[in-house]
């Protein structure tokens, strides 16, 4: 009470805030006004109501909107202890429609993971937190505090947009492979580790037009941020920064506050910043630019004085020279790690791989050092990179450029005439390599050609022969790591050509396998496992390695009954015998799309390989790279874009006594550094693919700008609750093709019966028993059209099946528009089985036809007339077709679209509207 403070006497001063500020601190007299005019009117603002009033309000809306309270530390750490809590790192996911349906799963290892549905229930927890969760039984229901809605926002906005974008991006869950499988239900009852981030959002505004508005963050798990902001106009239609500041019990939502703007959304430079912000790599492309101090470290080198080794540089070095060694790199490559030679000897082979010296340069401690350990990897975008080391080094003094001295570290082999290794040399080199050829160069070689273009005539037969030598031998190494059980996976690559003077995308590949980048590929295997092995014994507390754990051999469950489906057999009881399965499956299957989906499928059943320091793993088993086959790996051929391969670096030469950096042999800081370092990689390729995507994005808008949709051959990778998962090889597109709604409305395209791309948007009325396991997904298609049944009443779906699928692009304002892919129908194969299993029913109008006597032109025009006046909703299916016999074959699929405009059928989707 501000008078009855005033009465206590001079001794205390009374103010009230506003003349406080005015008085003594006036700097931030105009930081005060913007305070107080975004909190006006909201539950922030105290300066209209007294504190009694403000405590009221307060308690009065935990009442109305209230999420249930979290244990107490002690009854949680007594759950845990007796087991009826458990505690784990949760993932969310958008759920199927409305936001509110999120779900969150916590992965297990040792047991069926947890599964949370709905906001009661995930009670204000957010992607990535380690949560305490209560595990419910059969008959449990999650308590919610009045007011907690699953379906609403809280806004009065429904945001339609904004669901349809999150209901295309959803690709539902996985089918069950079994009752071992069954996730279990449980509720979070409590927050052990929040782990929240700056988050990149857009502007949900108040329509009231008040200053509290919602933030909807681009990642469509987490949930929307309530925010004060007192100039929306500002903000709208742009990209921005926000972090969650707290999420009270009575609060629907986080409450946050505005970082910083990003830019307009859809433009190029917002849409990158996007990225790195949500992978956490830099708060924009322009912090990734490099210090002073670490610019000052950097050797001279320019066009008028480049930089050359200096006599202090090469002692102690082996001088490689005079030895014929080039590099095979990318086209356009501009930082070259690596080298490789290969020439005959008196007793058989001699094969080297020489590696950038990159700590020659980069000192442990310096400024380049530890903002190279920051970065922990190059990010390699889809348009472009951010080094992790500064340019001078990576694309000049470090890459081995052709015809220029550089420095080196490298591992060289003396070998047999079996390519068996008799002896192995690592250290210190100066080489100058002969040549920088790109794969397709070096691809020609391999295949006899000469006169390659850009490849210098004078030494184009050297090379030949020293690219022709190294292959035989990767293909003997190559061919006894298989024999070991070595995994020949695959991803998904697509490279991009740009327009020179607009940017835009010109046109869209998947990367092209060529036998030399196998070639590359084991040479650069068989050093990394020779520096693994070296290292290891020099430290076996702290060697940074890499290994590949093996995986369980239920989680190639799903791979072993799909390819059942095809007649393959599939032995997942080891890598040796996976690697024996799926080179069968690939010569046997005679279908490409089939052998590469396979492979996917045993590539995502795995886990990633990681990092570790050896100290950590007491049985030496434990090392071993289950992909690979090997029992020590490491990465020590990239150094100009992997700061593991820099440590790996500093403990060879430590090894081999030409250097001793500092935590060399220090498992408590490798052991963090690898912990990092996985991280970092991780997050790194995850900017990759979301750049890859949003390139697809923007190339299938081109193609579709004019209201035109493009149509693509596709492979069913996966069986899913809600449709399929395609794979588009043209695009090198992976995504979800929805057959039920999120209301779980059946969907089914009419384009699937009739194969034309202009039915995709009407579907078929009146299916039913929508049916999915981990192999194939069926449908029952209604019985008063039976004269479209493909082969039966069933229509039906497997993985592995070829279909054609339509590409376009959702417009929203909420964030990178996503590609969607439309079921347009079947494969060709499947089509010509349809039509020839119309073949019966076509003699049965013929017979029908002779028998009534009624094929005059008169009658045939009269039905088509009738036909054409018949009402909407009437069923005419059997009635057409028998008052138009005809002299010639019915074309049943100019039938099939009279159809479209009858109940059978509705349109769902108004293209215009998208």
């Amino acid at each position: 009470d501000y008078e009855a403070l005033q009465a206590t006497g001079p001794d205390v001063q009374v103010w009230q805030l506003e003349d406080y500020v005015d008085a003594w601190h006036p700097e931030l007299v105009e930081h005060y006004r913007s305070v107080e005019q975004a909190t006006v009117d909201g539950d922030m603002d105290i300066t209209a109501l007294t504190a009694a009033e403000h405590a009221q309000a307060r308690l009065q809306a935990c009442t109305q909107n209230s999420y249930t309270a979290h244990y107490s530390v002690s009854d949680i750490a007594e759950g845990l202890r007796s087991g009826t809590l458990v505690r784990g790192k949760i993932r969310l996911r958008a759920g199927g429609g409305a936001r509110g349906e999120a779900q969150g799963i916590i992965e297990r290892t040792d047991a069926p993971d947890i599964v949370i549905g709905g906001r009661a229930a995930l009670n204000r927890a957010c992607t990535g937190d380690v949560v305490v969760v209560k595990l419910l039984g059969a008959g449990d229901k999650v308590q919610a505090g009045a007011g907690v809605d699953d379906a609403g926002d809280g806004s009065g906005d429904e945001d339609a947009e904004e669901t349809l974008a999150v209901e295309q991006i959803d690709a539902g869950d996985e089918t069950p492979m079994g009752a071992a499988e069954q996730p279990v239900q449980g509720v979070v009852v409590g927050v052990a580790e929040r782990k929240w981030r700056p988050y990149v959002a857009t502007l949900q505004a108040d329509e009231a037009g008040g200053m509290r508005h919602l933030a909807v963050p681009v990642d469509a798990s987490v949930p929307k941020i309530r925010i004060h902001y007192p100039d929306v106009r500002a903000i709208a239609d742009s990209y921005f920064v926000v972090a969650i500041d707290g999420w009270p019990a009575d609060s629907q939502y986080p409450q946050g506050h505005f970082v910083r703007a990003l830019g307009p959304i859809g433009t190029l430079d917002a849409e990158i910043d996007t990225i790195l912000v949500e992978r956490q790599i830099a708060v924009s492309q322009s912090a990734l630019g490099f210090s002073a101090a670490s610019l000052r470290e950097m050797p001279d080198d320019s066009a008028e004085r480049p930089w050359t080794p200096s006599a202090h540089d090469l002692q102690g070095r082996r001088d490689l020279r005079d030895t014929l060694i080039f590099s095979i790199d990318p086209k356009g490559s501009q930082d070259i790690d690596d080298a490789v030679s290969m020439r005959r000897t008196g007793q058989g082979f001699e094969l080297g791989v020489h590696i950038a010296d990159v700590t020659q340069f980069v000192r442990p401690g310096s400024a380049t050092d530890e903002a190279a350990r920051e970065r922990g990897t190059t990010v390699y975008l889809a348009d472009r990179r951010f080094n992790m080391i500064p340019e001078v080094l990576s694309e000049r003094v470090c890459s081995l450029r052709g015809s220029c001295d550089r420095l080196a570290v490298s591992v060289i082999w003396n070998m047999d005439a079996d390519y068996n290794v008799t002896g192995t040399w690592f250290g210190r080199t100066v080489i100058r390599s002969a040549c920088e050829m790109h794969y397709e160069q070096a691809q020609a070689l391999l295949d006899g050609q000469r006169g390659v273009e850009g490849l210098d005539a004078r030494m184009e037969g050297a090379l030949a022969t020293g690219v022709m030598e190294l292959t035989r031998a990767m293909r003997v190494l190559r061919e006894r790591r298989r024999q070991a059980g070595a995994l020949e996976l695959a991803s998904t690559e697509v490279k991009f050509a740009f327009d020179r003077d607009t940017r835009a995308v010109a046109e869209v590949a998947p990367k092209q396998s060529l036998e030399i980048h196998r070639v590359i590929e084991e040479a650069m295997v068989f050093a990394n496992a020779a520096v693994a092995r070296r290292i290891y014994d020099a430290f076996p507390d702290a060697a940074l390695l890499r290994r590949h754990r093996s995986p369980a051999p239920e989680r190639f469950a799903r791979l072993r009954q799909a390819a059942e489906a095809r007649g393959f057999s599939v032995d997942c009881a080891s890598n040796a015998e996976l690697a024996r399965s799926l080179h069968k499956l690939t010569e046997a299957a005679g279908d490409p799309s089939l052998a590469f989906l396979a492979k996917s499928m045993a590539t995502l059943a795995m886990q990633e390989a990681d990092y570790f320091a050896t100290g950590e793993c007491p049985d030496a088993h434990a090392f071993a790279h289950y992909g690979l086959a090997l029992d020590h790996y490491t990465h020590f051929t990239s150094p100009i874009r992997r700061y593991a391969d820099i440590v790996v670096h500093r403990q060879l030469l430590a090894a081999l006594q030409e250097s001793d950096g500092p935590n060399t042999a220090s498992q408590a800081w490798v052991a963090t550094t690898a912990a990092r370092l996985n991280e970092r990689n991780r997050q790194a390729k995850v900017a990759q693919r979301e750049s890859t995507e949003l390139f697809q994005s923007r190339y299938v808008a081109q193609l579709t700008q004019d209201g035109q949709h493009v149509v693509a051959d596709g492979v069913v990778a996966e069986v899913r609750t809600n449709g399929l998962i395609v794979y588009v090889p043209r695009f090198g597109i992976r995504g979800p093709v929805h057959l039920r709604d999120a209301s779980g409305g059946i969907r089914v395209p009419l384009s699937v019966l009739s194969g034309r791309a202009r039915d995709m948007d009407a579907h078929i009325a009146g299916c039913s028993e929508f049916a999915v396991d981990a192999r194939r997904l069926s449908v029952r298609l209604p019985i008063d059209v039976p004269a479209f049944h493909l082969g039966g009443s069933d229509l039906q779906f497997a993985v592995f099946d070829h279909v054609k699928v339509a590409l376009r692009v959702l417009e929203t304002r909420r964030r990178r528009p996503p590609v969607y892919l439309t079921l347009v129908s079947r494969a060709s194969a499947d089509v010509r089985a349809y039509r020839s299993s119309l073949a019966p029913l076509d003699r049965t109008f013929r017979a029908s036809a002779l028998s009534a006597n009624r094929s005059t032109q008169e009658e045939d025009r009269r039905a088509e007339a009738g036909a054409e006046a018949m009402p909407s909703g009437g069923n005419g299916v059997s009635e057409v077709a028998a008052k138009r016999p005809g002299k010639k074959k019915p074309d049943y699929y100019a039938v099939l679209e009279k159809f479209s405009q009858l109940s059978l059928l509705e349109t769902r989707c108004d293209p215009q509207a998208v």
